[in-house]
């Protein structure tokens, strides 16, 4: 039995894969982390920040400082160093899938590393614990003296919502 859940922010998504609801999963998702600008839109940026350097490499070799070129090489370097770690950082994951006997929490490494944890729903507690005050909290998955922190790349508010979707998913498993 498969169940469609809402999307958060295009960050959860119900899987409706063919060979996936084969298993009869009655909820999974997978949870990525959010990047404030779209490859396509990297691209450009770069285009216009080199547009911008080779202005300024220009100006300052025709007025003798040519050293400076190489600050603004270092610049460029240091730029695309940091948005190449966070490009690659984007491709942690992390899938939660409910079937009638196991919640298996799948963690995927920007590595390609992986690890899975397996707790039966029946004894499994979900719980949003609040953090710093505030609005900030954390999502935790325990069971058996096991604990697994879930969604640790999410804001609050889909923590909150994720929390709310795997209860109401795990409920009937428990009799509620």
């Amino acid at each position: 039995m498969m169940s469609d859940y809402s999307d958060i922010n295009g960050r959860l998504e119900a899987a409706h894969d063919i060979e996936e609801a084969s298993r009869d999963y009655l909820f999974s998702t997978t949870l990525y982390p959010r990047r404030s600008l779209p490859k396509k839109h990297y691209w450009r940026l770069i285009a216009v920040i080199a547009a911008l350097s080779t202005f300024a490499i220009a100006r300052f070799i025709i007025v003798g400082a040519w050293p400076v070129t190489i600050f603004v090489f270092v610049d460029i370097l240091g730029l695309w160093l940091a948005f190449h770690l966070s490009y690659r950082q984007a491709r942690h994951s992390e899938t939660i899938q409910l079937t009638d006997k196991d919640l298996i929490v799948t963690r995927m490494a920007p590595s390609g590393r992986s690890e899975s944890w397996r707790f039966d729903p029946y004894w499994c507690r979900i719980k949003l614990n609040p953090t710093d005050g505030g609005d900030s909290n954390e999502l935790v998955v325990s069971s058996h003296g096991e604990t697994l922190r879930v969604g640790t790349f999410l804001s609050p508010r889909e923590r909150r919502l994720l929390a709310d979707t795997l209860l109401r998913a795990i409920a009937p498993l428990k009799g509620y």
